[in-house]
């Protein structure tokens, strides 16, 4: 794992920007504390901070140059299958001067030209200057994993893989992108376009090249990956979908543990992280490190199945039970710092702290991203399938009346409110709301005021607007919104997360359920394998069956990473700490919601009305983000810079005539 940044001139005769690249290559030192280069060649002039994962010698320094000194890389990620990939390329007569993946990609593009990527099995994000062509290649992988921004106009085009690295080589760009301010605010929407928090700094979509032509300084842009239900229905899913499961599950986990530094895994109780584990003990002859994110609160306490999974796997666990004594607010900056911009939820001080024990011990963390979103994870999912049932008929039908009756007994009448088929389910319904409506009636709820200040509101409609769209893609309801779930909603901000998160601390997080090959056998699977017998993730469950104990297989309650910060906001000093951000001068007179809305959702809180601790991290963090990068660059960096540390600088016309 690493950092990527570059500049690119429009004009061919103004000097490449080393100082500005250094510049940015700097700020995102948290990225590659190991070692650094910058190669410059006319007016472009690539840098890379580099972290070690594979093949630690000086042989996998970056910038890397092909041995003819035509092309050039810096590269973010793990191709997984780069040994394969050798082999293959060295039977056609490739000759490889170094063990690393990065080397695999270079002759994988001389070989195979741009459609390379589509051999790669991985995560990455990288550019890749082809001197003979004069272009750059920038590349993401199929779900986004890795982040690459970029900015472009006439003078420019330039990225980077944060954007305070962009920031930091063109302060212009501090910019507040009110649209997008507008779109989060009620929603904790983030990552679900390419637009950013910052005006003219896009992200660049996963499963997407971008071309520029350095000469006409155009760029064109293509998909290398789009979802094709019946392909990978006709690929993944023709044999027993058990058996499919369990093979690509335990392939696609060797293959994210290759790595020459110790290699751990997140653990939270769940059945997806639990199912790496015991997955990752099989494939090893040591214990393997987890790492865990306990609290004693009703509701946040994993304790139990994490414990199950410990015992049962003879993994070495690790207990992490952060709890701000006075330095909240300072966690909470650190995170607002390596995220970039404003996050949605509590959740991600958990994993912060998980990510900063975790660095003692290994290097590489395996996390269970994507499993929920793939099989139908979420307890909603239950609803939306009984709604898929109940508009069919005969059989169909009757399956979605005993998947209702199953829900009811497992998950209680709450759970059927989204369902809408049954007039006997929906009786059943009305009657529990009559009931809390009579109990409502003890004290009437006071009015919520207006949610945004009109000044942003206006500025919201001055700029461009954020539109987000959903074609139907699958003619079931559930199928449909999992795909969604996948590529727009839910998993590209939980990856946002979790690479800064591990990345603020120096580790590299993968993720094996997205694996293409398990995400392509997800989408092609019929969704009676996901939802079973009011069972989510039926087919996982019973792939995992012989390797997990029964209590985690087929546990029902579901918690997702919580964070008792509810409580926090109650408790001195967190309280007052976070009160003074959000009542602050600088939050009111931005004009992005009123003060009496902002009082308003406080007392809710505070006075056990309604939780409202999700808003108010919400906008305490959009504070802190003006704070850090809009009224200035202010770093709050979780691991301090070696201040030693001196990237090597390469030029273009050197190697052309070494």
């Amino acid at each position: 794992m690493c950092a990527i940044a570059g500049i690119i001139w429009s004009d061919p005769k103004r000097p490449a920007a080393l100082s500005e690249v250094d510049t940015m290559c700097k700020v995102l030192y948290h990225r590659g504390p190991d070692d650094g280069g910058v190669y410059v060649d006319g007016a472009v002039a690539l840098g890379h901070r580099r972290l070690s994962i594979i093949d630690l010698s000086m042989g996998g320094h970056q910038p890397m140059v092909s041995s003819d000194g035509s092309l050039i890389i810096v590269y973010n990620g793990e191709i997984y299958n780069f040994l394969e990939l050798r082999r293959e390329l060295e039977d056609a007569g490739r000759v490889f001067r170094s063990d690393s993946d990065t080397e695999v990609i270079l002759h994988a593009y001389d070989h195979w030209g741009e459609a390379c990527v589509s051999h790669f099995h991985g995560m990455w994000a990288f550019a890749l200057f082809d001197r003979r062509k004069r272009e750059i290649l920038l590349s993401r992988d199929r779900f986004g994993i890795k982040p690459l921004y970029y900015y472009h106009d006439n003078e420019v085009f330039a990225f980077a893989s944060e954007i305070k690295g962009l920031l930091a080589g063109f302060p212009r760009l501090r910019q507040v992108n009110h649209a997008m301010v507008y779109h989060f605010l009620p929603s904790g929407a983030l990552d679900d376009g390419s637009e950013t928090f910052f005006d003219n700094v896009y992200s660049l979509p996963a499963a997407t090249n971008i071309r520029l032509d350095i000469g006409k300084f155009t760029i064109q842009t293509d998909v290398f990956w789009s979802l094709d239900r019946d392909a990978f229905r006709s690929r993944w899913c023709r044999s027993d979908p058990v058996e499919t499961m369990r093979y690509l599950l335990r392939s696609s986990v060797a293959a994210h543990m290759r790595s020459d530094v110790p290699v751990g895994t997140c653990l939270s109780g769940g059945l997806d992280s639990s199912t790496l584990v015991a997955t990752m003990q099989t494939l090893r002859d040591c214990p393997v490190y987890t790492f865990s994110g306990l609290y004693p609160d009703r509701g946040c306490d994993e304790s139990f199945w994490v414990e199950a999974v410990e015992r049962h796997t003879q993994c070495r666990g690790n207990h992490i039970r952060p709890q701000p004594d006075g330095d909240l607010l300072a966690d909470l900056q650190s995170i607002t710092w390596h995220q970039d911009e404003p996050t949605a939820g509590p959740g991600l001080y958990t994993q912060f702290h998980v990510m900063k024990r975790a660095r003692a011990d290994v290097k590489v963390i395996l996390d269970g991203q994507g499993g929920d979103e793939l099989f139908a994870g979420y307890l909603p999912y239950l609803a939306l399938r009984a709604n898929d049932l109940l508009a069919g008929s005969g059989r169909t039908r009757l399956s979605g009346y005993l998947l209702c009756a199953g829900i009811a007994r497992h998950a209680g009448l709450a759970a059927l409110s989204g369902i809408a088929e049954s007039a006997l389910l929906n009786r059943a319904v009305r009657a529990m709301k009559q009931a809390r409506a009579v109990w409502s009636r003890i004290k009437v709820p006071e009015a919520e005021p207006p949610f945004f200040h009109p000044g942003l509101a206006a500025r919201r409609a001055a700029g461009q607007p954020v539109i987000r769209q959903r074609d139907k893609q699958y003619p079931d309801t559930l199928s449909d919104t999992l795909y969604w779930h996948l590529v727009q909603q839910s998993i590209p901000a939980l990856l946002h997360y979790e690479d800064r998160n591990s990345m603020a601390f120096s580790i590299e997080a993968r993720v094996p359920y997205l694996d293409h090959r398990i995400v392509e056998f997800a989408l092609g699977l019929d969704p009676a394998y996901k939802i079973r017998n009011s069972w989510t993730k039926w087919v996982l469950r019973k792939a995992v069956e012989p390797v997990l104990p029964d209590c985690v297989t087929w546990r029902r309650s579901k918690l997702g990473y919580p964070t008792p910060f509810a409580r926090w906001l109650r408790q001195m000093p967190n309280s007052a700490q976070l009160y003074d951000v959000l009542f602050s001068r600088s939050f009111i007179e931005r004009e992005l919601m009123e003060r009496r809305s902002l009082e308003f959702y406080w007392k809710q809180h505070q006075t056990g009305a309604a939780d409202r601790s999700w808003l108010i991290y919400r906008c305490v963090t959009l504070e802190l983000w003006h704070r850090q990068f809009i009224d200035e660059l202010a770093p709050y960096s979780a691991v301090p810079m070696a201040s030693s540390v001196q990237p090597v600088t390469i030029t273009g016309p050197q190697l052309a005539s070494a």
